[in-house]
């Protein structure tokens, strides 16, 4: 399996296609885009203390949970408190919608680990209220072979 990297994430705005291995595609869907500009909008308002963005972009109860301490929550002040961490460069990204949520996961090569956030839609707008956090290991890890292929 071949590994890509879209430097921002959004190199183009129409239909990205990345050959992941011989005879599929994946593309850069819509949901995709919607949530790679989130997820950098977020990051841009980390790194500049944008505390109105922020206040759109995080729900009151938000909460980081990292993979080497999960029965320690990080609250939301103390996550919004924490130095910044390097700009983000997401790669892998998937997305999975749930009605008024939707659970997005990728690679952060920035800070060497692989992320879940959980959006939730209310009105008009979504606003991340968890974020599982966990080191990615430097090695790619081989998926199962697929029988049914």
């Amino acid at each position: 399996m071949k590994r890509f990297l879209v430097p921002g994430f959004l190199a183009c705005a129409a239909t990205l296609a990345l050959a992941q291995e011989p005879g599929r595609v994946m593309t850069l869907t819509r949901t995709v885009k919607t949530f790679s500009e989130l997820e950098n909008q977020l990051d841009d308002a980390r790194r500049s203390h944008d505390e109105t963005a922020l206040g759109k972009l995080l729900a009151a109860n938000f909460e980081q949970r990292n993979g080497t301490a999960p029965a320690a929550p990080t609250p939301r002040a103390d996550w919004l408190a924490q130095k910044s961490a390097p700009k983000s460069d997401i790669s892998q990204m998937a997305v999975h919608e749930y009605g008024n949520v939707a659970v997005v996961s990728f690679a952060d090569a920035a800070q060497h680990a692989f992320i879940v956030d959980v959006w939730n839609k209310t009105d008009d707008h979504y606003a991340l209220s968890v974020r599982y956090l966990s080191a990615a290991s430097g090695a790619p890890q081989r998926q199962p072979e697929n029988p049914a292929k």
